[in-house]
């Protein structure tokens, strides 16, 4: 039976619509809860949604890949197809550090569905010292670097490039974004502030040319890339690549997070409805270092200085008690005399206090208490006079003058006196 023409017109239509459709692969995640990637390493998606795909821990990586092999290059001519993808993604400094770490995210292109050979730490999860620049790796990554390793000539320490097979990037510039004023000045961004940003990535099969353009989550996207390469990746694709993301940890470490996510061949890849991407604590921007500061101004340092000053007041009257405790009363006529005096502090030393245990006698003059001198180390007797004592101070002098002037072999030789408040002592 013969075919009709209409069917043989049907049929390379058919055919053509059938192998256009399948080169217009397209898919878009506003958050990924329901998402069937395929992880490994440290990704995880978290309860609210979010890509991780590192926390806090040293010297470990994370991949998230789009489950099913991709076609990126032309059947018929071998050529690579255009593409384009845009992601939001924030990375989170660890608060507990003083510097910023983590090494960085990449959008990577593989021909594998994970890097199995992808190190941790500057290889951000993608090569490894054996095979960094080896051709045959046939992958293309967008990095978005935070720490500067010279051994791959890094510009800086928070910069985007454009790697093909190895982490020396074809090329690369600091993180800024261009407002569209005509001046060409960029503003700057910090990719380890915490902050929501947006990269778009599009390559144009026909063009040759890669651009890549980065704008905070509430910019609309520049007109003018951040980065553009001529570049043909027609040697560097097999006909199936696997697309996803990539990043690592080395001691300085971020929790390094992908919002939301789309791709499409030949076409612009869908965009991104910033309302229905997930909300998340885990997105909130780190105050420790200002919430440090801000909580010892309004709350550490008055009670540092409260505490200063209770402290100084009580060492204060802790010197007063002490001087009031040895404080002695000294008169005009001990000039005239000259009779040794003793400090209150070293008879109070040489008699342990005036303890009982120390006491040698009492009468009606006073109490005896024996002591050793705490520098000489000469054993004295102390006569502490009572302030009961029925004799007054012209007494107590009389002795004092009399004693002193005194020098007989069956006399306990008066060594000196003192004096303190109502107390009247005698030193032998």
């Amino acid at each position: 039976m013969a075919m009709s023409p209409n069917r043989i017109i049907a049929l390379p239509l058919i055919l053509i619509l059938s192998l256009a459709a399948s080169q217009d692969t397209s898919f878009s995640y506003h958050g990924f809860r329901s998402a069937n990637l395929s992880l490994d390493g440290m990704a995880k998606i978290t309860s609210d949604g979010l890509l991780e795909l590192t926390n806090t821990t040293m010297f470990q990586t994370g991949h998230a890949f789009y489950p099913s092999p991709i076609i990126l290059k032309n059947s018929s001519n071998g050529n690579a197809l255009s593409f384009s993808s845009t992601f939001v993604f924030a990375i989170i400094p660890n608060p507990d550090s003083p510097i910023r770490g983590g090494d960085g995210i990449a959008l990577v292109i593989a021909p594998t569905s994970g890097l199995p050979g992808g190190s941790f730490g500057h290889n951000l999860g993608l090569f490894n010292y054996t095979n960094n620049g080896n051709p045959s790796n046939h992958v293309v990554a967008i990095e978005l670097d935070t720490f500067k390793n010279p051994e791959f000539e890094d510009i800086n320490n928070n910069h985007v490039g454009i790697d093909i097979n190895g982490l020396t990037s074809n090329i690369s510039a600091p993180v800024e974004y261009y407002i569209d004023d005509n001046s060409g000045v960029g503003s700057s961004l910090e990719l380890v502030g915490g902050h929501q940003m947006q990269i778009w990535m599009e390559y144009d099969g026909v063009e040759k040319q890669m651009t890549v353009t980065l704008a905070p989550i509430n910019a609309t996207k520049p007109k003018k890339p951040l980065l553009s390469l001529d570049t043909d990746l027609s040697p560097k694709f097999y006909k199936n690549m696997y697309i996803g993301f990539s990043a690592s940890n080395g001691v300085l470490v971020a929790k390094q997070y992908i919002v939301g996510w789309s791709f499409r061949i030949n076409g612009q890849a869908p965009k991104l409805d910033r309302s229905r991407l997930p909300v998340s604590t885990l997105l909130t921007v780190p105050q420790s270092g200002d919430k440090k500061r801000s909580k010892f101004f309004t709350i550490g340092l008055p009670v540092i200085i409260v505490s200063l000053a209770v402290g100084a007041i009580s060492s204060l009257f802790s010197v007063v008690r002490r001087k009031r405790q040895f404080a002695e009363l000294r008169e005009d006529w001990e000039l005239d005399y000259g009779a040794h005096r003793f400090t209150y502090k070293d008879l109070y030393i040489a008699t342990g206090g005036f303890r009982e245990k120390e006491l040698l006698g009492s009468g009606g003059f006073g109490r005896v208490y024996r002591g050793v001198l705490p520098t000489s180390k000469i054993q004295i007797a102390v006569k502490r006079v009572s302030h009961e004592s029925r004799q007054g101070m012209r007494e107590f002098v009389a002795e004092i003058v009399s004693l002193g002037r005194l020098r007989h072999r069956n006399l306990v030789p008066l060594l000196g006196y003192c004096r303190r408040k109502e107390e009247l002592f005698l030193v032998y």
